[in-house]
């Protein structure tokens, strides 16, 4: 008897292993073609809304999973939407990510994240990864390395969308902000309300803090005020226990300084804690200016000055532009500065 059960229950399993619900098994349940279903499930709109329904109902009973490798053979693309980022593991990443995602996900394309911790050789092997794909389309995040990336995208049969800095070589289906501008805006600033010695801490080799330098440095320059000891920064993942240390040692090195602009927020707050533990009055003796407006900002103690980013809408917009581009529609726009705005908080004298 309990030989019978073990038996039972391990056919039952080779059964479920075995099994796989075709397109044609969905069809026939149905009553309509496969080529049917095969339609509706890429673009719902051309079947009307009750058997829309009565498809999606079949399907989600009957377990039907779509072959994106055959679809693939069988038509342009996979479906799929790759998303190459350095930083997906960062705050500042997800609200592009959720534009990205609200945009599609009424679509039938799927998205697909590649992270690549800001290494170029890993840029280029991510990107040929989603080649093999056959993918609809890729969108690049703050890519470091174009010119290697160049050659790629000339031969690539799908279209690539950009998140960058204004300064990068995309010249079309580019969403971005120009990181110099918005830097140069927030010093002057803090300059505005009274801050002179005002430091830097950020990345060294990341596009985006180096063209940041590069804005704080001109805004100095051009009251004057600008000391290449006040600036100080590291390669790899920022972090607010980065940021408390690069701004203990800068600190060291210029123990006048009265303010400070960070790369982003995770710094910006480092640099907070860090005033709080010398006894350092912020924003009265000190201020700081963060970057990207991250959920936290508003409730520090006190809450963080910084540049908001709108980086949902960045998203929205490169996932809009690729869209388009993959269903072949004359694009409404190529380039985009999608702007900046500083927002004033408590790290910096009212």
């Amino acid at each position: 008897m309990q030989e019978a059960m073990r038996n039972s229950v391990k056919s039952g399993r080779e059964n479920k292993r075995g099994s796989h619900v075709k397109l044609s098994d969905v069809a026939k349940r149905v009553g309509v073609s496969p080529i049917t279903i095969s339609r509706a499930l890429r673009n719902p709109d051309i079947v009307s809304e009750d058997l829309r329904e009565v498809i999606l109902r079949t399907v989600e009973e009957m377990g039907y999973i779509p072959n994106l490798a055959a679809r693939a053979l069988a038509g342009r693309h996979s479906g799929i939407v790759g998303v190459i980022t350095p930083s997906l593991h960062h705050p500042c990443f997800t609200g592009v990510m959720m534009g990205i995602e609200d945009r599609l996900r009424a679509t039938d394309l799927r998205v697909q994240y590649a992270n690549t911790l800001h290494d170029a050789g890993q840029e280029i092997d991510q990107f040929k990864s989603f080649l093999a794909q056959k993918p609809a389309g890729i969108i690049l995040v703050n890519a470091e390395y174009h010119d290697g990336l160049a050659p790629l995208m000339e031969t690539a049969a799908f279209p690539v969308a950009h998140v960058a800095d204004l300064s990068q070589p995309p010249e079309t289906l580019l969403v971005g902000m120009s990181h110099h501008v918005a830097a140069a805006a927030a010093t002057r600033f803090l300059l505005s309300k009274g801050y002179k010695r005002i430091g830097f801490i950020g990345g060294v080799t990341d596009i985006r803090s180096r063209r940041s330098q590069a804005g704080y440095q001109e805004a100095m320059q051009q009251a004057g005020l600008y000391d290449a000891s006040m600036t100080h920064g590291q390669d790899g993942s920022t972090s607010i226990g980065l940021g408390r240390r690069l701004f203990g040692e800068l600190l060291e090195r210029a123990p006048d300084l009265d303010a400070v602009l960070a790369q982003n927020d995770d710094l910006a707050l480092g640099a907070l804690i860090e005033c709080n533990e010398r006894g350092i009055s912020v924003p009265d003796d000190f201020g700081i200016c963060g970057f990207n407006d991250l959920e936290f900002a508003q409730f520090t103690s006190p809450s963080l000055t910084t540049v908001h980013v709108p980086r949902h809408d960045i998203g929205h917009r490169a996932a809009d532009m690729l869209l388009r581009a993959i269903r072949d529609e004359v694009p409404t726009e190529h380039r985009v500065d999608i702007g900046f705005s500083i927002i004033e908080r408590g790290s910096t004298r009212p």
